[in-house]
C-alpha cells in the first residue's frame, strides 16, 4: 500500500510540473524583441530583415571586441571582427553618444557577431533651407492660402493624430511615395516639412 501511494503522489507531482516546464520551454522560444520601437516608427521595414538588430549605441570595447546597444530597455552585447564593415561613420571607434545603429549579424555559437554596422547618417539641411518658428508661426497664421505654402507633418501617423502644428499635413517619412499626391503641384510654392528630429 504505500508502495502505492508513492507511485501516486509521484504520478500528481508529474501533472503539476510538467505544464510549468512546458509554459517555461514555450516562453524561452519565444524570439527577444531586435528592433527598437523608436526606430520602428519610421523604419516599418526592419521587421522584414532577418539577423538584425536595430537601437542606439552605448559603448564599444576594441580589448573584447564587442559593441554595447540598447533595444528598448534591455541591452545588447554584439561582437565585431576584423572582417565587419561599418557606414556612416569612419570606424567602429567614431560612434559616439547614443547614435541610433542597425546591425546585421550571424550568430557563431551563443555569440552574434556583426557583418556590419550601419551607423544613422547626420542630417545636415543647408541653412537657406530652414525655417524660423517666428517666421512659421506668422504663416500658419495666414493659413496655406493666404501664406501660399504648404505645411508637412512627415512623423508616423499616430504622432500627427495626437497632436501637430495647425494647417499641416500628415504625410509619413515611410510613405512619402505613395503620398506625393498629397504634394501641392505648383512646384514653386513654398513646401514646408517638420518631424521629430534627429535622434
Amino acid at each position: 500500500m504505500k508502495h502505492m501511494k508513492t507511485i501516486l503522489a509521484i504520478f500528481i507531482g508529474g501533472l503539476i510540473l510538467f505544464p510549468l516546464l512546458y509554459a517555461n520551454a514555450d516562453n524561452s522560444a519565444k524570439p527577444e524583441t531586435m528592433i527598437s520601437k523608436k526606430c520602428l516608427k519610421c523604419h516599418q521595414g526592419f521587421k522584414k530583415m532577418n539577423d538584425t538588430l536595430a537601437g542606439n549605441f552605448k559603448s564599444s570595447s576594441n580589448k573584447a571586441k564587442t559593441i554595447q546597444m540598447k533595444i528598448n530597455n534591455g541591452m545588447k552585447l554584439v561582437k565585431f571582427t576584423k572582417d565587419t564593415t561599418i557606414k556612416n561613420v569612419p570606424s567602429i571607434k567614431k560612434l559616439k553618444g547614443t547614435i541610433p545603429i542597425r546591425v546585421h549579424y550571424k550568430r557563431v555559437g551563443e555569440d552574434l557577431v556583426a557583418t556590419e554596422i550601419v551607423a544613422k547618417p547626420e542630417m545636415k539641411v543647408p541653412k537657406d533651407q530652414l525655417i524660423g518658428t517666428k517666421k512659421l508661426a506668422k504663416l500658419v497664421a495666414m493659413g496655406p492660402e493666404k501664406g501660399d505654402y504648404t505645411l508637412v507633418d512627415s512623423r508616423p501617423g499616430n504622432l500627427y493624430m495626437t497632436a501637430h502644428i495647425p494647417t499641416a499635413i500628415s504625410i509619413p517619412f515611410p510613405k512619402m511615395k505613395k503620398l506625393s499626391a498629397k504634394l501641392p503641384k505648383d512646384k514653386n510654392q513654398l513646401l514646408i516639412f517638420y518631424c521629430e528630429g534627429f535622434r
